[in-house]
């Protein structure tokens, strides 16, 4: 595989999430632990209530109420700033593509197949436009010859079929034909 420069970017992201899950499940680990002392602790208050006993439920409620509060807090934080890790990815995913593309051989192989074959048929193309003109003049001389010159002495120049009817096996239109010449031209494609 090539080497990347936004690759490792990305996979930081997926670490630094995977990291701050795995911390969220083991303090989640911990809080139960937590609770359950506290639960533990309360039964051992109602069996034995003294001074000490309720001491320690006290002193356990409250830790329990902080570190729950905190999980919960460091939990939403959490929650709310996936969305952007999510969008800093796919923003990268969309770099990552385009470094790709531009080092795969087989990407330049295509885009010059695919150039070339252009650049042919957009040259093919004009070849097809002009035929009608070309078989118009090199049968005119067929029609117009002296017997014709002498029959229409004087008439208007004889102009004969439209061509432009003949040429339209392709389904363009002008501006498509247009555009596909103006860019055959930008590659180079050579039309006579």
């Amino acid at each position: 595989m090539t080497e990347s420069i936004v690759l490792p970017q990305i996979k930081a992201i997926i670490a630094e999430v995977n990291q701050k899950r795995a911390a969220l499940a083991d303090y989640k680990t911990k809080l139960d632990a937590a609770e359950q002392e506290l639960e533990d602790a309360k039964i051992a208050r109602e069996q034995n209530f003294s001074f000490e006993t309720d001491k320690v439920v006290v002193e356990k409620e409250g830790f329990v109420n902080r570190i729950k509060r905190r999980y919960l807090e460091e939990t939403q934080f959490f929650e709310n700033d996936l969305p952007k890790k999510v969008t800093s990815v796919e923003r990268l995913f969309d770099k990552y593509v385009q470094e790709m593309w531009a080092k795969d051989p087989s990407v330049r192989e295509l885009e010059t197949q695919v150039i070339n074959s252009f650049k042919q048929t957009v040259e093919l193309l004009n070849q097809y436009q002009e035929m009608p003109g070309l078989l118009k003049a090199s049968i005119l001389p067929n029609v117009v010859d002296a017997d014709f010159k002498t029959a229409f002495k004087g008439q208007m120049s004889f102009v004969g079929v439209n061509t432009y009817v003949l040429a339209n096996k392709v389904p363009i239109g002008y501006e498509t034909y247009r555009a596909l010449f103006s860019a055959g031209r930008q590659l180079g494609a050579h039309f006579e």
